[in-house]
């Protein structure tokens, strides 16, 4: 059972107005639906490590989906041939993310 209305995604608008409310940018966390999946994907600025926006952001995410039980997989994209962190993504299976957006619709949480 998809969603009410595919045009909301409830964990996208929660995602990026925690950003807002936390002074992080709401542009900052990119989602993306590729085949099956929904991959969100968090671009880090910084030359050395990851930087507290990019720590921040997932931070968010994660502490939204973990209690829920959702599953998702975690990657890290290095720059060629050095150690230094592009980005990281989370990607969802579509049947997985469509389960969230059911059940946060299920708290008739608006926009």
């Amino acid at each position: 059972m998809a969603y009410r209305n595919r045009d909301s995604d409830i964990f996208k608008q929660i995602v990026k107005k925690v950003c807002k409310i936390k002074n992080l940018s709401p542009q900052n966390p990119k989602f993306e639906t590729i085949d099956n999946s929904v991959v969100i994907s968090v671009k880090n600025h910084l030359k050395d490590g990851i930087d507290l926006d990019c720590f921040h952001i997932l931070n968010i995410i994660y502490q939204l989906i973990t209690p829920l039980g959702v599953k998702f997989t975690q990657q890290l994209y290095l720059y060629p041939n050095s150690n230094r962190v592009a980005r990281v993504t989370i990607q969802f299976t579509k049947e997985e993310y469509d389960a969230l957006n059911n059940y946060l619709h299920s708290f008739d949480i608006g926009s």
